[in-house]
């Protein structure tokens, strides 16, 4: 039996209506850079970029050096890079992962992140045999969670005093859970 790793490795483009879901590559520094620099396009992921040999070594290190699960999201029409999509926090032995996404602002509200998500979601539990699917987001985001839910995954829970925020002095994140199950994805689809 194939595992996990060996049907990613099949999986490395996924196409979906608008999107081209496809390996980054270090061409893609410069359109990543754009936004990973960008205070309100990462307030609620990681801290920002202050160079763009900061983006080509993060490309580096975790697009390159382990690309299975991690797609760039490209806009089929013109061919722009606008965005990533992750599965992490893979384990192959209960077949189950973390979904995690970025994408520049200019995009926000065209329901193209949601569409990379049930691209990632349909893989995962149709060609990969996942059983679980977990994703998470910064109460104060509620934007992320309105895509985890057009997506078809459902919430869980809400953790309070789930970290403190790395980019504002004081600020304690609660965090809010999202799941979807092999079980509720094949009947809802």
């Amino acid at each position: 039996m194939e595992n996990i790793y060996v049907k990613l490795s099949e999986n490395l483009v996924l196409e979906t209506e608008r999107l081209v879901l496809r390996p980054v590559t270090l061409d893609d520094a410069e359109a990543m850079f754009e936004y990973v620099s960008d205070k309100k396009n990462t307030r609620y992921t990681f801290p920002i970029n202050l160079s763009l040999e900061e983006t080509k070594n993060n490309i580096a290190q975790f697009y390159l050096a382990n690309p299975l699960g991690r797609w760039g999201i490209e806009l089929k029409s013109n061919g722009q890079f606008i965005g990533t999509i992750d599965l992490h926090k893979i384990d192959p032995v209960l077949k189950k992962a973390a979904i995690g996404y970025i994408i520049n602002k200019k995009y926000w509200n065209r329901g193209l992140t949601t569409e990379a998500n049930r691209a990632v979601i349909e893989l995962a539990f149709e060609k990969i045999g996942m059983n679980k699917l977990t994703a998470l987001h910064d109460k104060d985001n509620p934007a992320s969670g309105k895509v985890m839910e057009k997506s078809g995954m459902r919430f869980s829970h809400e953790e309070p005093y789930a970290r403190m925020d790395k980019k504002e002095p004081g600020r304690i994140v609660t965090r809010i859970h999202y799941v979807l199950t092999k079980e509720d994805y094949f009947i809802n689809k």
